[in-house]
């Protein structure tokens, strides 16, 4: 019997992927231990949140960080240090940004639901170009006195071969736009962790702020960092809890407290997350991806991908032929209902992944059965 048996809430096979509606993450061993040694003391945590950043800096390579409660959260801490700096009155003012630079430009094609984050400390999202195209011109003519920023979605990048971001500007442009005209770039690079090396490619070029969801190198869910230059990182660190405990700042991040159990999380994650073997963990991965394609191959209706990189880990992916009686978001529904639960990404309307780096080997059975008795 375990808690969620106990107060009734079904279990869910997560082949998702580090998706936050299921939990994010579940930890490693040595994550645990930290969180559980971290559990059984008391701690500064001004202290502890100001070693652990520096931590967290030196193994990225960044030039300053803040450890944060998701990247969204990072996200408005961003955005706050950027319009205030260090200023005390104008970090109390926020979230009105009456005679700030308050403006942040964003492209069409890159708009997502977790943009708002940049709208929680006050500034105003500023959108340019089309659903078709973005040029230089688009936004240097948004720029004016009070441009604050460009926010930038890097995952967009990723997805330009399916249309949805076709002619958007790239990042390097966008960068140059930014310096030309003395304005930070603000990047959403949440899932953005492997290679190891994403971790730093943003800054390299230039972004001044980039945040990322710890989740997705093995911390607890509601956390994640803010990476960049010190300007901005410790104007937003001023903005946290923190600031508002020890500063004796009446700032925004209050609501955005942290557990001394997740900073521990983050450090822990981090570094065994840039220490590990990758090769050895996509491995296993595709191990489990090849186990589920074996045990589905007699199903009807449906061809198989070989297995194939997907975000942090092997996803494999199985495409409807055109017998099937529904298409992909209807063979998801009938995936996630009855017990246990089995959630999967939809690619298209014909496609669905299987996620493997959240899928216990042990489960495949249970996917597969399932596959069979929908398909066959």
């Amino acid at each position: 019997m375990n808690i969620y048996d106990e107060i009734g809430v079904k279990k869910v096979i997560n082949t998702l992927g580090n998706s936050t509606v299921l939990g994010g993450n579940t930890t490693s061993g040595e994550v645990k231990e930290a969180i559980e040694s971290a559990s059984n003391n008391y701690v500064d945590m001004k202290e502890l949140t100001d070693t652990c950043r520096k931590l967290v800096a030196d193994l990225i390579g960044s030039e300053s960080a803040l450890i944060t409660p998701g990247a969204s959260s990072a996200l408005s801490l961003a955005t706050a240090g950027a319009m205030t700096g260090t200023d005390r009155t104008l970090i109390e003012q926020i979230p009105d940004t009456s005679g700030m630079k308050n403006e942040v430009i964003i492209q069409t094609q890159l708009r997502v639901p977790y943009d708002k984050a940049i709208e929680v400390a006050g500034a105003k999202l500023i959108e340019v170009g089309s659903s078709e195209k973005t040029s230089v011109e688009h936004i240097t003519k948004a720029i004016n006195k009070n441009t604050l920023a460009i926010h930038y979605l890097p995952g967009g990048e990723s997805v330009k071969s399916s249309g949805k971001h076709t002619n958007a500007l790239d990042i390097e442009t966008v960068i140059k736009i930014a310096k030309d005209n003395n304005i930070y770039v603000i990047v959403d690079a949440a899932g953005q962790v492997y290679p190891t090396d994403n971790l730093t490619k943003y800054i390299k070029m230039g972004a001044d702020a980039v945040a990322y969801g710890a989740k997705y190198f093995g911390a607890l869910n509601g956390t994640g960092i803010l990476v960049g230059k010190s300007k901005i990182v410790e104007a937003a660190r001023l903005h946290s809890f923190i600031g508002f405990e020890f500063e004796k700042l009446r700032s925004i991040g209050r609501s955005m407290k942290m557990d001394k159990e997740d900073i521990i999380a983050v450090y822990v994650a981090l570094k065994q997350w840039m220490t590990m073997n990758h090769e050895e963990r996509i491995e296993i991965a595709e191990k489990k991806a090849m186990l589920l394609k074996d045990k589905i191959s007699s199903v009807s209706n449906i061809s198989i991908s070989e297995p194939d990189i997907s975000g942090t880990t092997i996803g494999l992916k199985i495409t409807l032929n055109e017998n099937c009686p529904f298409n992909a978001d209807q063979l998801s529904e009938k995936l996630a209902s009855g017990n246990p639960s089995i959630w999967a990404r939809g690619d298209d309307d014909t496609s669905v992944i299987f996620r493997m780096g959240t899928v216990n080997e042990e489960d495949l059975d249970i996917v597969a059965a399932k596959l069979k008795k929908i398909l066959n």
